[in-house]
């Protein structure tokens, strides 16, 4: 424990916040201004200087997603973004800032700054498998279970919700089957024939449920 003695008029700055709230969404550019926040001191320098403190685990800043950058003009301290964010990765950061005055014994104060993170649709529905095999019985009934195939997307909500179609080419084979939208389950629409035709190739198409937020899709879902 260590005991400093200081000049009874000194005092450590006063926050003009006990602490301090924001939402951004997950795609926040780098060196975006997030929150700025503000101490005062109350001796005959008002100066203050600021240190956004290293923190131990991602909710606090290591690795380092956030910097502090002072004010000069007004005696604030912005918060900006360092690197960038993944709502998957971290959802939530609590970052503690000092606020120090200028003094022969300096005095310090400090405050949290609370960063909520949103999700946006930045992760594609990627397949499980990129190739599935299957095999149905000829003379089988129309609607046998072929197989099922699936996806996972990273993003929550709406923006992880995916469906399933089979695409269209010039061989015509996606009109013998169909795929349950939501499930992934693969159909027959035939009855087949081995001597007439032993072999269909099938294109399955993952698509999430909102606009996405990776450059070049032009407000498309991701696929």
């Amino acid at each position: 424990l260590a005991v400093t003695i200081t000049n009874v008029k000194n005092q450590p700055p006063q926050w003009e916040k006990d602490s301090y709230n924001v939402v951004i969404p997950e795609n926040t550019a780098r060196d975006t201004p997030v929150v700025t926040i503000k101490a005062t001191s109350h001796l005959g320098d008002p100066r203050v200087t600021y240190n956004l403190e290293d923190g131990m685990v991602p909710e606090t800043n290591m690795p380092v997603r956030f910097y502090l950058s002072p004010n000069r003009e007004d005696g604030s301290a912005s918060i900006l973004v360092s690197e960038p964010l993944d709502y998957e990765t971290t959802q939530f950061f609590s970052l503690r800032v000092r606020a120090q005055n200028v003094a022969a014994v300096p005095l310090a104060a400090f405050t949290r700054v609370y960063i909520n993170i949103t999700d946006v649709n930045d992760n594609v529905p990627f397949f499980t498998s990129s190739i599935y095999e299957a095999s149905v019985t000829e003379g089988a009934q129309i609607g046998t279970l072929v197989l099922q195939v699936s996806a996972h997307d990273k993003d929550l909500g709406l923006n992880g919700e995916i469906t399933y179609s089979l695409l269209s080419d010039s061989s015509g084979d996606h009109n013998f089957f169909q795929i349950d939208p939501k499930s992934g389950i693969i159909y027959t629409e035939a009855v087949f024939d081995r001597e007439a035709r032993s072999s269909y190739l099938l294109e399955v198409q993952s698509e999430d449920g909102q606009e996405s937020a990776r450059p070049g899709k032009k407000k498309q879902p991701n696929t």
